[in-house]
Parts: C-alpha cells; structure tokens; sequence
C-alpha cells in the first residue's frame, strides 16, 4: 500500500474564523459543503499535487460524527487520509500484515453548487486517521470533491508532504506503519523549537513525535495520538516566504521548516524544503 496523502483534517469550532486564519497567511479557501449525515460541515485548502487541508467543524447542537473531541477544543491537526483506487483490495492486504480494519462504509456531501459527491472510507488500526492513516476511495469523480485552488497553481507550494504524529512510545507504532507500508527504519531528529523528538521515514509522508515538553505533552493528555502538525512542501522556502505569511525558518534535521505566522497555525501548518 502506498503512502499518497490525500488531505489531512483539521477541526475548529469556528468555520469562518479556520478560513479567516488560513486567508491571513495567504492561503485561500473554498467552501466545501455540509457532510451526508448533517453534523458536520467543510472549507477546503486545495494544492497543486491534488491534496488538501479540510477545515472541519459542526454545524450546530448535534455531536459531530467526525473528531467530535478536537472539533470541541479547537484542535486544528486530528486525522489524515491516504487515497486508493481500490480499497477492498488494500484492506484485504492490511489484513494479511495482522492489522485490524474497518469498513469499507459509503459517505458523501452537497457542495454548495448542488453537485453531490460520494466517496468510501475505511479505517486501518483502532481510529479514524489518528495514527495510521484512513483510505479513501472515490465513487464520484475526484475533481467533484476536491480542485486545486487557483491562486496556488502557479505559486511556490506544491502540496501535503509529511504528517506529523504524535505519540507517547514511537516505537510500537514504527512497527505498525512497517507492516502497513513496509517502511524503512526511522531516523531520530530533535526539530528546533517544536518540542518533542521526531522519528522520521526517509523518503515516506510521515513523522512519529515523542513530546518532550508541556506544549505537546498537554495536547497528548488531551486528545491522545494523533496528527499535531502537518508539513507542505516548497522546492524554495525563500520564495514561499515571499508568498505567503511564515516565520523565521528552522532546522528539521537536514531540512528547513517555516511555520505559518498565525497564533492558530503557528507550529501547526507549516513549509518544509527539503535538503535533497
């Protein structure tokens, strides 16, 4: 199975203040409509590569059905998705590796222009994308659920590159990602500034973190593993900086990150460069 991010979910309480924030550091967004079952409702931040950030919250008193938890506190970062072109197949792979599986289970939303989207889903491991990613595969065409946006088309940012994961004990969930994906042993980075050691796989999406102070820490007692940061990728971090609103770059092991200056994305959403 393949590690091809599909879009990352990020909660709020908030819809128009998660497009506000997004706007402020230059990045523009699309209303995406209200979810099948009615809890819930989107705005999408398309990329050029086809993925995406969701910016989810409720739509009224009813528990949302999706991340009722981070949506209620606000969360940003709570769950990532991989896409597949044929996800029966895929769960029945991740189930001869001895990982548990659920789905696959039909869902769908009404943008606002009235065209009707459709999509299933299936969960690898225990939850809905907090640690290994969930799939998705498509039943209407895919650029009816996302396109990219564009004001990004000809900019400096291409897409989602890396997830971050939080986690008390990365070691077991390595062993989880390993039968998954097959991926190569992970390689042990202090970030700077972002507290917590991270264990990245080379060459792969994604980033175990181990936090190592209050800021992280806290949020691991609250809302437990999951995604805490999500990274999108510039080939020219100076230029991204030119473009749209991020800090002071800082060392990502070999690599350069530059987070969004904005104190609801701040270490949250940020841009990677790649050192090769």
């Amino acid at each position: 199975m393949d590690l091809h991010i599909d879009h990352v979910a990020t909660a709020w309480t908030d819809r128009e203040a998660a497009e506000a924030a997004c706007r402020a550091v230059g990045l523009p967004t699309t209303y995406g409509g209200e979810h099948a079952d009615g809890t819930t409702e989107m705005s999408i931040v398309g990329f050029p590569d086809g993925s995406y950030l969701e910016l989810i919250t409720a739509t009224g008193e009813a528990t949302p059905s999706r991340w009722p938890e981070f949506i209620r506190g606000d969360a940003g970062p709570c769950a990532w998705c991989i896409r597949t072109e044929d996800l029966r197949g895929a769960l029945r792979r991740a189930l001869d590796t001895g990982l548990r599986v659920a789905g696959p289970d039909r869902d769908g939303r009404e943008r606002p222009d009235g065209l009707h989207v459709e999509w299933e889903t299936a969960i690898l491991g225990d939850s809905l994308g907090a640690t290994l990613p969930f799939c998705i595969e498509d039943r209407t065409p895919r650029r009816y659920r996302v396109t990219p946006h564009e004001d990004l088309a000809d900019g400096p940012l291409r897409g989602i590159a890396e997830v971050v994961v939080l986690t008390k004990d990365a070691a077991p969930l390595a062993q989880d990602f390993d039968r998954a994906f097959r991926l190569p042993q992970p390689e042990t980075v202090d970030p700077t500034g972002f507290g917590a050691t991270l264990h990245r796989f080379p060459g792969a999406a994604v980033a175990l973190a181990e936090p190592t102070g209050d800021r992280l820490g806290g949020r691991l007692d609250d809302f437990g593993p999951a995604p805490c940061a999500v990274l999108l990728e510039a080939t020219d971090l100076d230029h991204a900086r030119d473009a749209f609103s991020l800090g002071e770059p800082v060392s990502w092991g070999e690599d350069r990150v530059a987070w969004f200056d904005h104190p609801r994305l701040h270490r949250q959403i940020g841009v990677v460069e790649y050192a090769h």
